[in-house]
């Protein structure tokens, strides 16, 4: 009992993990929503991901990262954040579009599709930048906050390898864990200057949204010439501007101005 006692707060966040976990395998294998393919996926994806995040909340907060749900940002972070912006509208076909090489047929279930984006960003940023991202920094603080964020889009990168149990060949899943570390890096350089998730939220929901909206709803290529070469230059500007934040912030943690302890780990400029 004094070993449970001692040690509550660890056995509670690994019984809200197992949930979690529990909760995903159930809606993937157990219930069915719908007899169209595509509507009872993302009736499932959206519910349990929402249920899941609803588990992770109290998770972060006995953590004590309970800072990471204030709604109140600056207005220079939102400023800041706006080459992330551009990477994430870049993730749309616009060209595609507009040329007929793509195009979208379910447009009905654009609401839908929305909600199960929305659902991703909730469920990741909270895991990985609203508890990890603090663990991390916590961790590796005499190493530095860029080793916090590398070490973190890693583990971000990493996780997308459970596409593989859904059927995903191992191209396009190894590609997609390689921008996923780069995607995970500027929006945990998103998280430590906004000093929350919901602005990577968006980000993050907008970004899938864009870039799977033809794969999930739609037919046709829409990964053009168009696409890649402005998806390159929002990508290049964006990591100039990534960098060079994480860079000054680091050298600030260096000068002992940054403050990585729980629940004020991410506080905004």
């Amino acid at each position: 009992m004094a070993v449970m006692k001692k040690y509550r707060r660890e056995i509670i966040l690994i019984a809200l993990f197992a949930l979690a976990c529990g909760l995903l395998v159930l809606f993937e294998y157990v219930f069915t929503f719908s007899q169209d393919e595509t509507v009872n996926a993302l009736i499932k994806e959206t519910l349990s991901r929402m249920l899941v995040f609803a588990v992770l909340v109290p998770a972060a907060v006995l953590c004590g990262y309970k800072r990471v749900f204030s709604p109140r940002v600056k207005g220079r972070a939102l400023l800041w954040c706006l080459p992330c912006l551009l990477v994430a509208l870049a993730n749309f076909p616009f060209s595609a579009l507009i040329t007929g090489t793509a195009r979208v047929e379910r447009v009905g279930l654009l609401w839908l599709f929305a909600l199960d984006c929305l659902a991703i960003g909730l469920l990741e940023e909270l895991l990985f930048r609203g508890i990890l991202q603090p663990l991390f920094l916590d961790l590796l603080r005499k190493k530095g906050v860029i080793w916090a964020v590398i070490v973190n889009s890693a583990a971000f990168g990493a996780w997308h390898f459970v596409n593989l149990l859904g059927g995903a060949d191992i191209g396009s899943t190894l590609m997609q864990v390689g921008y996923s570390f780069l995607i995970g890096a500027m929006l945990s350089a998103v998280f430590l200057r906004t000093g929350n998730i919901w602005t990577g939220v968006f980000l993050h929901a907008l970004f899938d949204f864009a870039g799977l909206i033809v794969e999930r709803l739609g037919t046709g290529d829409f990964q053009d010439i168009a696409f890649w070469v402005l998806t390159a230059v929002c990508g290049a500007l964006c990591f100039a501007h990534v960098l060079l934040y994480l860079i000054k912030r680091n050298r600030n943690k260096d000068e002992g101005s940054v403050d990585t302890k729980r629940d004020s780990s991410t506080g905004s400029e």
